[in-house]
């Protein structure tokens, strides 16, 4: 089965998608759409899609479209994924799911009602690399886990026009580099925070610059980091624990590698090489659970007296999300966040905040 994926939002991070889908077989790069035609143009050109369109909607009525990848600024992921959803699209959307953990809730529920695979692309939670240090982890290597530490962040400040800098497209270090402290945090211990402390500068800026969080967790682990738009970081994480820690240098989130330290000294060290850019893991996920989710409706018995039965229970069992970013922690993940946002006394317009 070939999955023919259509891409809302043609820019640098859908390009990084169109590389990665380009050398796995069972995808095919479909269709664009764009409110600029000439830019779905040039980017169906560039990346072999064979249709564009100029509306989001046209794309979502086309029936060939399987699988819809948002790749939008975070700001607009609400309402374009409210389409997609309601034209009963399967939809892999970049991180952050939203802006707020209700928009992420109501997402959830209507991909539930409508049965549609409904995916968070946090290509990190889908590398080897982390399922390497939680193997660690599991198997004492670091003793008990205490304490992980991590900065993400570059500087932004002698670019006045970008993205990050903007309010109105829900800006600032938290919610688009932050979101992978937070996230890793919560996949590598397994909990969400019990209790959080942040603050920011400079204070209630119309988006946050510098922001500095603990997470406290009820098995007593912390974790903390800095995510800038001012500074550039060191970009790494550390895992410490009762007998050693283990390390992922700089751009900690690409899962290009990990060491496991254990009385100073490193015992094992594992590089990484990604097939193409890392994206291909979340891509390839997501085109499993819709195969999977089509052979589970293929298999239905269409008898008269087994049909009905079989057709509920095929729905109820149908994966929706993969286990590594499944949808209980995709909401976690956004209450975190919005916790983090009202300490900080972050808020967008209602424009973007809105249900």
């Amino acid at each position: 089965m070939t999955h023919r994926w259509g891409v809302i939002g043609p820019g640098n991070i859908a390009q990084t998608f169109a590389d990665a889908l380009r050398h796995l077989p069972q995808g095919e790069l479909y269709a664009i759409a764009s409110r600029d035609p000439h830019r779905a143009s040039q980017f169906a050109q560039n990346n072999g899609a064979k249709v564009t369109y100029d509306s989001y909607q046209a794309l979502l009525e086309d029936p060939n479209v399987d699988i819809v990848y948002i790749a939008t600024p975070h700001s607009h992921h609400f309402p374009v994924a409210m389409q997609a959803l309601k034209a009963q699209k399967n939809v892999l959307i970049e991180k952050p799911l939203t802006v707020n953990s209700a928009q992420t809730r109501q997402l959830v529920a209507l991909a539930k009602a409508n049965n549609c695979i409904f995916q968070e692309a946090l290509w990190s939670r889908f590398m080897p690399c982390f399922a390497t240090v939680k193997t660690w982890i599991a198997d004492g290597k670091i003793g008990a886990l205490q304490y992980i530490t991590s900065q993400i962040g570059f500087s932004f400040s002698g670019e006045p026009t970008h993205r990050l800098l903007n309010p109105a497209l829900a800006g600032g270090s938290l919610l688009d580099l932050g979101i992978y402290s937070v996230s890793l945090s919560q996949f590598i211990i397994g909990q969400n925070p019990v209790c959080i402390s942040a603050m920011a500068s400079p204070e209630q800026g119309v988006v946050d610059h510098n922001t500095f969080v603990t997470m406290h967790y009820q098995s007593g682990v912390t974790s903390q980091f800095v995510s800038t738009i001012d500074a550039q970081c060191s970009n790494v994480m550390t895992i410490h624990g009762s007998k050693g820690f283990i390390h992922l240098p700089s751009r900690f989130w690409e899962g290009k590698q990990c060491s496991l330290w254990v009385d100073d000294e490193c015992v094992e060290n594992q590089q990484f090489t990604h097939q193409v850019n890392g994206f291909e893991y979340q891509i390839a996920a997501t085109m499993a659970l819709v195969e999977k989710a089509h052979q589970q409706r293929a298999g239905i018995d269409t008898t008269e007296m087994t049909k009905n039965l079989k057709a509920k229970n095929a729905k109820e069992n149908i994966e929706l999300c993969d286990p590594c970013m499944n949808h209980a922690d995709s909401i976690a993940v956004m209450e975190t966040l919005d916790s983090i946002r009202d300490i900080i006394k972050l808020r967008y317009g209602d424009d973007i905040e809105a249900l």
